[in-house]
């Protein structure tokens, strides 16, 4: 989601950073520069006085006596000691750049371990193997840890998944009641997720029966025109299923999450990580409530329940302006797909036919309003072909699809959304309808 840093800037509206002093210069003369010179700038020659020889004094006559005069030695210059202290003044202002790295690096961790840490995320996933709900500052979060851990922590294998993007974040698992629904939906999935997350079923041996996959406009995007970057902590899964698979991975230097880096290694998102904490009236924690003033509640069916002043900021003026504003961008930047990314994805389905799992294509509906204002582009037509590329991956797999871009086909109103693409549970509701119709016929034909 790109909401956060509103969000965010939100609820540190009104707090002040205290200014930070300057520190004067010491006098470049006096005490100081001599205390200084004496140590880092000694002097360049040393006089040493040689002793003069005895003079030995003939009783013959008088003879010319030669005398030999006192000389001076001069020692070479020693440049040795200022050559040291350059080096050690390199090696302070080295370890010190390293330090302030560090420093940076490890506290946007500390006060954003959701999105930056793991243990959050382990704390979150064992409290939904109990039965308790976690209190979030937003959802962005390490999502793609957080199924892992979770995934990791289950006594026993949902009955169906959904797998998706944002879309899908407030699809609870009550929407689905004759069967056990597992929401494992993450932010930004692209293609490569979906690789991800069937490792992270299969290696805690909790592969479902039945899997409904959400396939959005941008999914089979290529890396290089990719503008976010929740989707890279996912990395390391995709590539375990890929090397399972015999597939062609991206290099190292293409596929790691530099980005990432560069928040973590951030001035601007240290100051409003460490604001955002001290400023909060609840930090992220363990929670029996499903419902927080200020906080997110992620759910044990991996759903959210947004909080009351999340709640209260997304009005339906603000949705409308959302879904305008962005349907305008998309016009004007219709989605690109890889079609090795395509052909990718087919090998997965394969996969999962031969592990026996029972397939389900779904598309999420946009906003009537985003849907009205890209009509007759090129984007529109960039979509259709993209629901008809789809269609035909789908019917040579013997998958049904679920869903509709369209919001009109399955119901959806533009009050049930809070921007151009994420509806609530009603609005979802008729979707999940539409499987439960087809599971409950298929399971009747395979009775018969």
């Amino acid at each position: 989601m790109e909401m956060r840093q509103q969000l965010i800037a939100k609820s540190l509206a009104g707090s002040k950073a205290s200014p930070i002093a300057t520190a004067k210069a010491p006098p470049a003369n006096g005490i100081f520069q001599r205390a200084v010179k004496s140590v880092f700038d000694p002097v360049a020659t040393q006089v040493q006085q040689t002793p003069a020889p005895s003079v030995a004094v003939s009783p013959k006559p008088a003879v010319e006596s030669r005398v030999e005069v006192p000389t001076q030695t001069i020692a070479p210059a020693q440049n040795l000691p200022k050559q040291r202290s350059l080096s050690t003044y390199s090696i302070v202002a080295l370890l010190s750049t390293v330090l302030g790295v560090g420093v940076v690096y490890n506290t946007n961790q500390k006060f954003a371990p959701e999105m930056y840490g793991t243990s959050a995320m382990s704390t979150a996933a064992k409290a939904f193997s109990e039965g308790k709900n976690y209190a979030t500052f937003d959802l962005n979060i390490n999502i793609r840890q957080l199924r892992d851990e979770q995934i990791k922590r289950m006594t026993k294998t949902p009955d169906v998944v959904l797998l998706g993007a944002s879309h899908w974040q407030e699809a609870h698992e009550n929407l689905v009641r004759h069967e056990d629904l597992y929401n494992a939906h993450i932010h930004r999935d692209y293609w490569e997720d979906l690789f991800g997350m069937i490792e992270i079923f299969e290696r805690h041996d909790r592969l479902p029966k039945k899997m409904i996959i959400s396939l959005r406009d941008n999914q089979f995007m290529p890396i290089e025109v990719r503008k976010d970057y929740l989707w890279e902590p996912g990395i390391p899964f995709w590539r375990a299923m890929a090397d399972k698979l015999g597939i062609k991975k991206e290099s190292y230097w293409k596929s790691y999450p530099w980005q990432r880096l560069r928040e973590r290694l951030s001035l601007n998102m240290l100051f409003t990580n460490i604001t955002r904490w001290f400023n909060a009236d609840e930090r992220p924690h363990v929670t029996d409530k499903s419902l927080s003033k200020t906080l997110d509640i992620l759910l044990p069916g991996g759903s959210i329940v947004w909080s009351t002043e999340h709640k209260n900021f997304f009005t339906q003026e603000r949705a409308e302006l959302e879904a305008t504003t962005f349907a305008h961008f998309k016009i004007k930047n219709p989605p690109v797909w890889e079609k090795r990314g395509l052909d990718n994805f087919e090998k997965l389905l394969d996969h999962l036919k031969s592990k026996g799992v029972e397939l389900y294509f779904v598309r999420p509906p946009f906003n009537p309003i985003y849907w009205d204002v890209v009509q007759n582009t090129a984007y529109s037509e960039t979509l259709s072909k993209f629901e008809s590329i789809t269609k035909d991956i789908a019917d040579r797999h013997g998958i049904k699809i679920i869903g509709s871009f369209n919001p009109y086909d399955v119901g959806c109103k533009k009050e049930q959304y809070i921007d151009a693409e994420h509806a609530n549970a009603e609005c979802l509701q008729g979707i999940f309808d539409q499987y439960s119709a087809i599971d409950k016929a298929r399971t009747a034909s395979k009775t018969k």
